[in-house]
């Protein structure tokens, strides 16, 4: 069986960690962190459509669009 992608991103602010993580159950983006109450759940803004198509410089003599 393969394995299965890891889309997580880890970071820290202010001796905070805090981690993005897509959930593929909801189909979005959440912010994790930890607190003294437990483990909170914060979504993430998305300010563009997922899986807009955009154009790429072409190699020479090749063209196309990446969907």
């Amino acid at each position: 069986m393969p394995e299965r992608e890891k889309s997580e991103l880890q970071f820290e602010i202010n001796d905070q960690v805090y981690f993005v993580n897509f959930l593929p159950s909801e189909g979005r983006w959440y912010l994790f962190t930890s607190t003294g109450g437990g483990m909170i759940k914060i979504p993430v803004a998305m300010d563009a459509a997922p899986f807009e198509n955009f154009g790429v410089a072409p190699e020479e003599g090749k063209a196309g669009t990446i969907h």
